[in-house]
């Protein structure tokens, strides 16, 4: 992606605020949506990404799914590090936040319920999830990029 991209300046932004949640889709986004859903495993890439990110301090990793907790454990290459990433439905997103008391989310695959909040980013994947959203990137592929470029943002404060 070209530096000058607008998703890459509200990333930058973000990567600043005091209590991060990366909130990622599993399907669609993490992993790709296409054929045998029970055979879907994120791409290695975006779970060394979140890996990462959990580890940060004042980060929180959330991967959302309707599909059983377990089930996208076991789809996913996620470290336990600092309690690790939580497994969340899309509708757990906000309570999450106020859990934790983020003051920023980054939602990518994941449409928020709720008021958007100023400063959050919201990036849709693929034609179907980016309709409204402020940013949209096309694939898997694109959301590791992303993912790796706020890891290496956020490392930075």
């Amino acid at each position: 992606m070209d530096s000058d991209d607008p998703l890459w300046g509200a990333l930058d932004r973000v990567a600043e605020t005091p209590t991060l949640l990366v909130a990622c889709a599993f399907d669609g986004a993490l992993a790709p949506d296409e054929g045998d859903p029970a055979e879907a495993r994120a791409e290695q890439v975006s779970s060394e990404a979140l890996n990462v990110l959990v580890a940060l301090h004042g980060t929180a990793v959330a991967v959302v799914s309707d599909r059983p907790a377990d089930e996208v454990a076991e789809l996913m290459f996620l470290s336990g590090a600092k309690g690790g990433a939580r497994i969340v439905t899309p509708e757990g997103v906000a309570a999450l936040r106020d859990e934790l008391g983020a003051t920023a989310l980054v939602a990518v695959g994941v449409a928020p319920t709720g008021e958007p909040v100023r400063g959050d980013v919201v990036v849709g994947v693929g034609e179907e999830l980016a309709v409204g959203s402020p940013y949209e990137v096309e694939d898997v592929d694109d959301v590791a990029e992303v993912l790796e470029e706020l890891a290496s943002l956020r490392r930075r404060i």
